[in-house]
């Protein structure tokens, strides 16, 4: 299965307005060019988990994903007891990790030197995570709390170069204007110098 694959069938389990937080490199390519307007891109790696949990914190009832890879998310485990705590309890958020196994955006080199049992690795936290080696295993419904979306991808093209125009700071204001929307709220606008 292939990125793209995954991540659109990904959206069409998503509930419609599902704000989703994005994992750099082709990941937030792929999901930039599926929903522009709800993606807020990050610039960083380690930091997807903890951002849209706050995020789903803050917007409830509006649902909220978590795309984060397989490289992003292993730079902080120390994200794991938080997330223990937090998604079993969290009914409008989906953390979803897209394994490929590398560091694609950095050359391709291994994201892992041995053997990783992600199902371990989240059960010793309390949560489950779920494989997905076809887009047909996707659970029909999602959110699903405490569960983790495990996306099992092979791309044999080379990372693509950036093509969406937004970096992370101007999806922020993106995503302020959708979340605003959805509450039917004025949203913020840029300071005005003088």
């Amino acid at each position: 299965m292939r990125t793209a694959d995954f991540l659109a069938a990904l959206l069409d389990r998503l509930p419609p307005p599902t704000l989703l937080v994005s994992a750099l490199g082709r990941t937030s390519e792929e999901l930039y060019r599926l929903a522009p307007d709800r993606t807020l891109v990050t610039d960083t790696m380690g930091d997807v988990a903890a951002l849209s949990v706050g995020v789903a914190l803050g917007a409830r009832p509006l649902p909220v994903a978590g795309v984060d890879t397989d490289g992003s998310f292993l730079m902080n485990l120390s994200v794991l007891t938080a997330l223990g705590a937090r998604l079993p309890t969290l009914d409008n958020h989906t953390l979803v990790i897209v394994d490929n196994g590398r560091y694609e955006s950095a050359g391709g080199m291994p994201s892992r030197l041995v053997g990783l049992d992600w199902h371990h690795l989240f059960r010793a936290v309390g949560l489950t995570a779920l494989a997905v080696h076809t887009p047909a295993d996707l659970p029909r419904r999602l959110p699903q709390p405490g569960l983790v979306v495990l996306g099992h991808v092979t791309n044999d093209d080379p990372a693509p170069d950036a093509t969406k125009p937004v970096d992370g700071v101007e999806s922020a204001y993106l995503v302020e204007k959708y979340l605003a929307r959805q509450r039917g709220a004025a949203y913020r606008r840029p300071a005005v110098k003088t």
